[in-house]
């Protein structure tokens, strides 16, 4: 009894244990239409990345057109600078010019004082001299005034003959006409003295005169040197205002970029999960071709012409064989009179599942239709579908496609010189490498097609 009742437990558990797996994997395993819903999202995100990196980019483009105005003004100023320092240069060296001739100025008065100053030394000791001389012959005449005559007459008297007499009478002329002499002399050295004298002050005075324009000359050029300097500083002080501005801009340059950095990654990310989300939808596409779900071609094995309009004609056959071409034509273009209008559609050449379709800037908008094994290519083939205008409704990748199935408008997108249609066939080679053939080989006779106009 025990035992039954442990088996009942041991049921019921392991029920309960399944019954939460199923819940588990119903709830962690996700439908292809939940995962085309995902990859909307996520690219709905993206798009709103893209939209904010394109602002930010903006806003620093307007950021950026700033620093050549600003860089221009400091050049401007820097000229200005340059001028300013060869001008100062200029006045320093001048005013050093300007020293250097007052102080030579300065040296020649120095010069011409110390020459004065020994012009009045000597003229003075010649004073004293002729002073001297003068109190001398004062002091002769006193005494021969006390003497009176007679001692000139007693001195030729007192003579013993008239040799001596005549010596005395030589000798008092010669004194008298000497001292005259001396007196005459030192007299007229004085005038020269003081003639020199007059030369010298009239020669330091205009020597003065010039130092003192020197000194003013100097005083000019150094206030101009005031001013120069002071310009100078102005011109420092805007420099250094417009670094700051601009080393300001650069600051918000590079929160820009950060921001475009940040919204990039997040782009990325997105990515990674659209690429996640992508390979899950292919793994369950691939599953659905490993049970014969789709891949179905039609009972006669030929394509359905995927531009079904009268009147179209092809613009450019597979291939080599135009001259304006660098590479190989991969598929056909096909047009048609009226082609500006957006209304012509184009369908699926062949049942098979959407495995791609978006925009590039090569393809414009495309379609990639994945058909599975195709017998008259003898392997896996897609379709390619290219420059639409447009897109069908309800598009989602993985969703199944039926051949002859709209799925967009021919147009002129991506790198195209008119409205056209390309379309290209591509067989999947073993190693997942896809060689283009020519799609004509399997259109059923493209009964729409009329000669190219012009041909």
């Amino acid at each position: 009894m025990k035992a039954q009742n442990w088996m009942k437990r041991s049921f019921a558990l392991l029920a309960a244990v399944a019954l939460l797996m199923a819940l588990f994997i119903g709830t962690a395993a996700q439908t292809e239409e939940q995962l085309q819903q995902e990859m909307q999202q996520i690219e709905q995100r993206i798009a709103a990345q893209r939209q904010e990196i394109t602002r930010l980019r903006g806003q620093q483009a307007d950021q950026e057109q700033l620093l050549p105005a600003l860089d221009a003004q400091v050049q401007a100023l820097d000229e200005k600078l340059e001028v300013l320092n060869n001008d100062l240069l200029a006045l320093n060296t001048s005013i050093e010019e300007l020293n250097v001739r007052v102080q030579s100025l300065t040296n020649s008065i120095t010069e011409s004082q110390r020459k004065i100053d020994e012009i009045i030394a000597d003229t003075q000791a010649r004073n004293a001299q002729i002073e001297q001389m003068q109190q001398q012959l004062k002091e002769r005449l006193r005494q021969q005034y006390m003497d009176g005559p007679v001692s000139n007459l007693q001195l030729l008297l007192s003579t013993a003959d008239l040799s001596d007499l005549l010596t005395v009478s030589e000798l008092i002329v010669r004194q008298a006409e000497e001292d005259a002499r001396l007196r005459g002399n030192l007299e007229g050295e004085m005038a020269r003295l003081q003639e020199l004298q007059r030369e010298l002050q009239h020669e330091q005075a205009q020597y003065e005169q010039q130092r003192l324009e020197l000194q003013r000359e100097a005083a000019t050029l150094a206030e101009q040197v005031l001013k120069q300097r002071e310009e100078k500083a102005r011109i420092d002080a805007q420099v250094e205002e417009i670094s700051a501005v601009r080393a300001e801009i650069e600051e918000i340059i590079a929160g820009f970029r950060r921001q475009s950095a940040a919204a990039q990654r997040v782009i990325d990310r997105e990515y990674r999960a659209f690429d996640d989300a992508q390979r899950r939808i292919n793994a369950m596409i691939n599953e659905r071709m490993g049970t014969g779900e789709i891949g179905q071609v039609q009972n006669d094995g030929r394509m359905v012409w995927p531009f079904p309009h009268r009147g179209c004609f092809i613009t450019s056959r597979f291939g080599n064989h135009e001259s304006f071409r660098a590479n190989p034509h991969r598929g056909v273009d096909v047009s048609i009179a009226n082609n500006w209008r957006t209304d012509w559609r184009v369908v699926a050449a062949l049942c098979g599942v959407l495995a791609d379709f978006g925009y590039n800037s090569s393809m414009g908008n495309f379609v990639v239709i994945y058909h599975g094994h195709f017998p008259p290519a003898n392997g896996r083939i897609q379709t390619v579908y290219m420059h639409l205008h447009s897109f069908a409704s309800g598009m989602r990748r993985g969703m199944s496609i039926s051949a002859g199935q709209h799925i967009g408008m021919m147009g002129n997108t991506g790198r195209s010189t008119g409205p056209h249609l390309h379309f290209q066939v591509d067989v999947i080679n073993a190693n997942g490498s896809r060689t283009a053939v020519d799609p004509m080989r399997f259109v059923t006779g493209a009964p729409y097609l009329i000669p190219r106009p012009g041909r």
